[in-house]
């Protein structure tokens, strides 16, 4: 399959691009962290700098990410 071509998550359904989202995140090889840096070991990483930017959860099944598309049914959160 060409390079951001669209798949459908095994988990929920939803469709999604290379690198999935939170239900079934896939990793690159040898990829590092746009945000720290290090190389990432596991496709789920978080970082001090990503955790403080984190903005929408899954009302589905709980999870949070820095952008809607990596969640099954993302809202945003609500900054106090």
């Amino acid at each position: 399959m060409a390079a951001g071509a669209k798949k459908s998550c095994k988990t929920c359904g939803k469709s999604v691009r290379d690198h999935g989202h939170l239900c079934a995140p896939l990793k690159a090889k040898d990829e590092t962290c746009n945000w720290c840096g290090s190389l990432i070991m596991d496709a789920r990483h978080m970082c001090d700098a990503k955790l403080k930017r984190l903005s929408y959860i899954c009302n589905s099944c709980g999870r949070l990410a820095l952008a809607p598309q990596y969640l099954c049914r993302p809202r945003k959160i609500k900054k106090v």
